[in-house]
């Protein structure tokens, strides 16, 4: 028998409550959990992923999954060359990374096709919880910072007497809050608080000058720079950064070899230790992606390639060729996955930037700022396939469309 009207909605608001409930502590565990246990954020995108799906499912909008069928399209192509390269992969993890990919793609397709869905009301109240979050995150981080991160510390096990600003532990906080930082100022804009939006990327740059995260200090001073030029001319900005994405695809091989072997830039004295280190690994990554231009080494393969007799003039190589990535997005897309690989990320790349010309202009600065910013910080830091890194720029994109999706102040 068929329950009167009233009847089904109360039956319906149960599940509707825990959905509600569940979207509203991920949205507003992101700062924090960026500021104390970056690695958490993989959890955090298979829970976007599950609620997005089940979200629109109890809207009867699954239909809408099919507007990203281009991207997606290029993602799956992308998943299944990485899947069969586990075949020559020589890494022993080279599966669950492409497990990882996939539900990172998951929560990139169903996270953004429901928040797209929700209401105008329903997507204020999640945003001012992502603000809250993001608030305390950044305060968090700035105290921290200032206190040497006692916190931290605690939290990760880190001996008094350890340096723990040379370490990667807060530097893993440092660039993930630089990029949820974009989507926060986003939503103040959209509240009508333009001041505050600007400010809060400026005061979140103040606090990484505590710290020596070079990559985060890299990032929110990119993504400053795209977010000037964006309030001018997004068009701009959006043409200069496909250009910057299509020379460093195409050329990065040539490139890293001119700076380690014909510049010797990894013996530049007026470069930091860290800058010198990093260009011998580029080289010596490129070299080996030389050898397999087409299909690549393998997906994960930069965690596990053998020597083969090279040396390291920063270290003695044991293993492993390069401590487990190249620090370089082009470069490790290359090595692991070749020219076809390349190819692949540069087309998603490529409809993700251009996506943002849907949006409006006046919210286009703060899109091309976060875009920046993360590409400013993939070219030389962190393996490009690590799930903590992959979740918190799927977090902070998501981030976005909420922001956007979120009714202008007075409406």
């Amino acid at each position: 028998m068929a329950f009167p009207l009233s009847q089904r909605d109360s039956a319906r608001g149960i599940p509707d409550a825990i959905l509600a409930g569940l979207a509203g502590v991920a949205v507003a565990a992101l700062g924090p959990l960026a500021a104390m246990a970056p690695r958490g954020l993989p959890v955090w995108a298979i829970l976007i992923a599950l609620v997005g799906l089940a979200g629109l499912a109890r809207r009867g909008a699954l239909g809408r999954l099919q507007r990203a069928m281009p991207g997606t399209a290029v993602v799956l192509a992308f998943l299944v060359l990485a899947s069969l390269s586990i075949l020559w992969s020589p890494s022993p993890r080279a599966g669950l990374t492409v497990v990882e990919i996939g539900y990172i793609g998951l929560g990139a397709l169903a996270g953004g096709a429901w928040l797209s869905s929700l209401p105008g009301v329903e997507a204020r109240r999640l945003t001012g919880l992502f603000l809250v979050g993001v608030f305390a995150g950044v305060l968090l981080f700035a105290v921290e910072a200032a206190l040497d991160f006692p916190l931290h510390r605690w939290w990760n096990h880190v001996p008094a007497g350890v340096e723990i600003a040379e370490t990667n532990v807060p530097k893993r906080t440092a660039v993930l809050l630089c990029l949820l930082v974009w989507p926060a100022a986003m939503a103040l804009d959209r509240a009508g608080r333009r001041g505050l939006a600007v400010a809060l990327p400026a005061v979140f740059a103040a606090a990484c000058l505590l710290l020596t995260s070079r990559s985060a200090m890299l990032g929110i001073a990119v993504g400053g720079v795209a977010f000037a030029l964006a309030v001018w001319s997004p068009r701009l900005v959006r043409g200069a950064l496909a250009a910057v994405l299509g020379v460093a695809f195409a050329f990065v091989l040539p490139l890293v070899l001119l700076f380690d072997r014909v510049l010797n830039l990894d013996g530049a004295d007026w470069l930091f230790r860290s800058a010198q280190h990093r260009v011998e690994i580029w080289g010596m990554a490129a070299s080996r992606a030389l050898e397999t231009p087409v299909f690549g080494q393998g997906i994960d393969a930069s965690r596990a390639l053998d020597p083969e007799g090279a040396v390291s003039r920063f270290g003695t190589l044991t293993d492993s060729l390069l401590p487990l990535h190249p620090h370089n997005a082009f470069l490790q897309v290359w090595l692991e996955l070749g020219g076809v690989g390349a190819a692949l990320a540069l087309a998603a790349s490529l409809l993700l930037l251009f996506g943002t010309e849907r949006m409006e202009r006046r919210l286009q600065p703060f899109a091309l700022a976060l875009f920046a910013s993360g590409l400013a910080m993939a070219s030389t830091a962190y393996g490009i396939w690590q799930a903590w890194w992959m979740g918190g720029m799927l977090a902070a994109g998501l981030m976005l469309r909420l922001a956007a999706r979120t009714p202008a102040g007075g409406e």
